[in-house]
């Protein structure tokens, strides 16, 4: 005699349901919808600020994108400019720009061209001791060369005795080393002659150390660049 298995019991469906297989599903909670906090970027300072900056970038990023695209035209506009550029200057100036073949012994005053190539070739040939030279321009002075020192009478020198001269600030005859050159002022007198005042940086080895100096040179010039006078302001150490 054979026993059937007794059938599953289902559970019963909702109320009102007619398919039992139906199942009670479960109520939904309902969440609540919160609003979006804005970014930093869309604030009214963020905005206004982009609306500044936004041009001027989109400017400079086209700009690259055309020389990108024609670098012949702009290498062109570039020589242009930069040309243009110097003209201007040296237009204004009479200097190239960036101290190039610049000389500090072409002396300008007051927008006019004065010669100083006397007064730097004679301090070059003192610091070289080249008599020569010294003679030469020392035959354009009408005075002698006033040695001034500080606390003394002034000496002075006959400006064609070269040889005082040389034993006394040459390089070559002293112990003395020639370091920078520089022309301190440049100005001009009622009878047009023309007032330069050079500074002279040296240096010499002494038995406790190095011992440096500066020599002060006043030199009186036509407008042409001929000597007139030469005198040596002062010959003093530096402060410390």
């Amino acid at each position: 005699m054979s026993v059937s298995p007794t059938p599953t019991q289902q559970k019963p469906g909702p109320k009102g349901s007619a398919d039992p297989n139906d199942q009670v599903k479960p109520e939904e909670k309902k969440v609540k919808s919160t609003p979006a906090r804005r970014s930093a970027s869309q604030t009214r300072a963020a905005r206004f600020a982009k609306a500044i900056f936004r041009p001027i970038f989109k400017g400079i990023y086209y700009f690259m994108r055309g020389i990108r695209s024609h670098k012949l035209v702009a290498f062109l506009l570039l020589l242009l400019l930069i040309g243009s550029s110097v003209a201007a200057y040296y237009t204004v100036t009479q200097t190239w720009p960036f101290g190039v073949g610049n000389d500090q012994f072409n002396f300008r005053v007051n927008g006019k061209n004065f010669s100083g190539e006397h007064v730097k070739n004679w301090l070059y040939a003192l610091r070289d001791g080249d008599a020569s030279t010294l003679s030469l321009i020392g035959q354009e002075t009408a005075q002698g060369v006033d040695l001034a020192s500080s606390g003394t009478s002034a000496a002075v020198i006959n400006p064609t005795d070269t040889a005082s001269l040389i034993n006394s600030f040459s390089q070559a005859k002293t112990h003395l080393t020639w370091k920078t050159i520089t022309v301190l002022t440049v100005s001009t007198a009622p009878d047009t002659t023309v007032d330069s005042f050079v500074e002279v940086d040296t240096a010499s080895a002494g038995p406790g150390g190095n011992v440096t100096g500066i020599m002060i040179w006043h030199f009186i010039t036509t407008p042409q660049g001929r000597l007139l006078a030469v005198s040596l302001v002062s010959f003093r150490s530096p402060l410390s």
